[in-house]
């Protein structure tokens, strides 16, 4: 196994940078370590490809997850040049490249955040909340 990727039974995490290509390889590893749960990052409007190219990847290698058990996304929310219907959209836009979305909440130098960011946090962490939110949403990208 490349020096790149820690193994655990049941959990693969992938070291992939933007420089990086999400690839078969990676897709294989997956299937073989029967993963229970794979985490991606979404951190701004130029993660949207990436993450539909390995939603695709996921997909055609036989890793599905429709129930949003399994693929999993972090969208960073509430950081500088941020607002809330642009990280409500990313959030969307991960549910559907085929990824569960949780909102990441942006800490300043100081670890300090805003209230109103860490309220909209909280309506996209809570399951109960997201799940009521992603039913209204049925379009996904494949």
């Amino acid at each position: 196994m490349p020096d790149r990727y820690v193994a655990h039974p049941r959990i693969l995490l992938t070291l992939v940078d933007k420089q990086t290509n999400f690839s078969k390889e990676i897709i294989s590893l997956l299937r073989e370590s029967k993963v229970e749960r794979a985490y991606f990052a979404y951190d701004d409007e130029n993660d949207l490809e990436p993450l539909i190219h390995a939603g695709r990847l996921l997909r055609n290698g036989g890793i599905q997850d429709s129930s949003g058990n399994k693929l999993k996304s972090y969208v960073l929310v509430g950081y500088p040049g941020d607002n809330m219907p642009k990280a409500e959209k990313r959030l969307y836009d991960a549910w559907q490249a085929r990824f569960y979305p949780y909102a990441m909440l942006y800490h300043d130098e100081k670890g300090e955040t805003d209230g109103d960011w860490q309220r909209f946090q909280r309506t996209w962490l809570r399951p109960q909340i997201v799940h009521h939110k992603l039913k209204e949403v049925s379009d996904r990208y494949y």
